[in-house]
């Protein structure tokens, strides 16, 4: 058995803007800063590295993103944590993404993990296998026969779970991968001149983990049920929202009263006031809601300053200082914008009458 008698180091990857072209869900297109049980998807990365014991971690991010993904850590992020930045530009650091990573990490080892997804299961037990087994990279494969079943040759050391010697095709790694002591130096080495080390990078974590096993490294993979990434698509962030409020911790329950029915695990904040509603859990409703003759169905995030009267919701995420009154139909799988409004509208002549920005979706049913 292996013993690290050091912490390992997180590296927590932000994807480049220019990679999302999906519609704005918030008050940024940034995808690792929406947001899922009421707080961006990078603050869960960075709970659950602390919880597997990584409490140092650099966020690898492009130049025009630290300021904002710095104060939103900075505002959200968990306690206990120390996080540093290296920015992601070759031009203004005179070095690549996967050598200013390699020299955040040093010889330790260290767990990378992108900023828009999330496992569905906690990374304790990754770092532990990668401390009991002799192996030098544990990469995780989403267990997905789609993905998997197309597998290509490399070198024997490099083992699935079924131990066969294959590694994935492009698309079926997740995006966490866990290198032992001194290996993301090591990989950084491995560039050849004719190949630009920018394009051996950490965004694909199955083509580092194949260097290294071409390096002659043990290098294991293990599947993992969920890994869930949002790059744009609406119903990535509405499952990753559900899976979070259905991971989530309920340390109390808000007593009923005020003509109100609770049902399952419910948060809802000090501040906030809900009247006349039926809420089935799991639900998070922010700080300074409004919650009136209301039903707020399972999995439905409730940001704050957000009001809701007359209204019907499930399986959504409403964002901060939005409003949805007496809309007349129960809305489903759906997300509300931070200031919008959605209502009906009572008025003579009767009709539809919608403002959709560019790239919004309305789906009329």
């Amino acid at each position: 058995m292996r013993l690290f008698y050091v912490l390992p180091k997180g590296v927590v990857v932000i994807p480049d803007r220019t990679r999302w072209t999906g519609p704005w869900l918030g008050a940024t297109r940034r995808p690792s800063l929406q947001r899922v049980a009421n707080r961006p998807i990078v603050c869960h990365v960075l709970d659950a590295l602390a919880q597997a014991g990584v409490v140092e971690i650099a966020i690898l991010t492009p130049p025009d993103a630290v300021d904002e993904i710095a104060a939103c850590i900075a505002r959200e992020g968990p306690d206990g944590v120390t996080v540093s930045y290296l920015i992601n530009d070759r031009c203004a650091t005179g070095e690549g993404p996967l050598l200013a990573a390699a020299r955040f990490a040093g010889e330790d080892p260290c767990v990378l993990h992108h900023a828009n997804g999330l496992l569905g299961a906690p990374l304790a037990p990754f770092v532990q296998a990668l401390q009991d087994e002799p192996s030098d990279a544990l990469l995780l494969v989403r267990e997905d026969a789609g993905e998997i079943r197309r597998l290509r040759l490399v070198p024997q050391r490099l083992l699935t779970a079924t131990e066969n010697g294959l590694t994935p095709a492009p698309g079926a790694a997740a995006g966490v991968c866990l290198l032992g002591p001194g290996m993301l130096q090591r990989v950084a080495g491995l560039a050849p001149e004719s190949e630009p080390e920018s394009q051996i990078s950490m965004l694909d974590f199955a083509t580092l983990a194949e260097q290294l096993a071409r390096d002659g490294r043990h290098v294991h993979m293990r599947t993992v049920q969920d890994w869930r990434q949002f790059a744009g698509d609406a119903l990535d962030l509405l499952d990753m929202n559900r899976a979070m409020l259905d991971a989530m911790t309920f340390d109390s329950l808000p007593q009923p009263g005020n003509g109100n029915r609770f049902e399952g695990p419910i948060m809802i904040h000090p501040s906030a006031s809900v009247s006349s509603s039926v809420i089935i859990g799991p639900v998070i409703v922010g700080a300074d809601a409004l919650i009136a003759d209301s039903y707020i169905g399972p999995h439905t995030s409730i940001a704050e300053r957000v009001r809701i009267e007359g209204a019907e919701l499930e399986r959504s995420i409403v964002l901060a200082d939005a409003s949805v009154l007496h809309v007349g139909g129960r809305l489903v799988a759906s997300i509300v914008g931070r200031e919008a409004r959605v209502f009906r509208d009572f008025s003579m002549p009767r009709a539809l009458r919608l403002q959709v920005g560019d790239g919004d979706e309305v789906a009329l049913c």
